[in-house]
């Protein structure tokens, strides 16, 4: 037996959504003979009954109604693999799941989203915000598809584009002891009581 085709389940569906062939061949732009024609191929191939028919009505047989269920699913994928194929035929389209650390988010995002939605009106960007060692499960996961955070942290095997430097700085009372230097290492705060954020921040 011959699968059914897209066109016979959109008709399909169509006649349980407008509630007979003739609203649902108008909503469907097709003469009503045709989609009724349509109709009856698909029981045919099925072997099965769908749609009882009689002057005043359309009802649907309990086989129709399960019909009717699958052949929404069926015709909701077909439009998920067309919008797919629509994806990667443009790159800066669709859904991008981004991921960006709480120390980044409310600087760069403010000045960043406005551009990028300028010059890429297609892409749709979901932001998650979270700490880096949770994005990376994510991005591992596959949950998220990219990342916006610190190089310093242990990123795995990744591909990494650095955007930018942001350097650390110090600050101390005038008459510190290290207050006249302009550059200080990490070993050059070695025994002082050091303000810092929490690990993951």
């Amino acid at each position: 037996m011959p699968p059914p085709t897209l066109r016979q389940l959109e008709y399909l569906v169509a006649i349980a959504d407008h509630g007979g062939f003739h609203r649902a061949a108008e909503a469907c732009h097709v003469s009503q003979p045709g989609l009724s024609s349509q109709i009856k191929q698909l029981e045919d191939q099925l072997g099965i009954q769908l749609i009882e028919r009689d002057r005043r009505r359309v009802l649907f047989t309990a086989a129709g109604q399960a019909i009717v269920v699958r052949a929404r699913q069926i015709l909701l994928a077909a439009d998920e693999l067309v919008e797919t194929a629509r994806v990667h035929a443009r790159p800066l389209s669709g859904t991008l799941r981004l991921g960006v650390i709480p120390t980044i988010a409310p600087y760069w995002l403010p000045k960043a989203l406005p551009s990028v939605r300028k010059r890429f009106p297609d892409l749709q960007p979901r932001l998650v915000e979270d700490r880096t060692d949770r994005l990376l499960e994510s991005l591992d996961a596959g949950r998220l598809d990219l990342l916006l955070l610190a190089l310093e942290a242990d990123l795995g095997d990744v591909e990494t584009l650095p955007l930018a430097s942001d350097p650390f700085l110090v600050a101390m009372s005038r008459d510190h002891r290290l207050a006249g230097r302009k550059r200080l290492g990490e070993s050059d705060l070695a025994g002082e009581t050091v303000l810092l954020l929490h690990d993951g921040h």
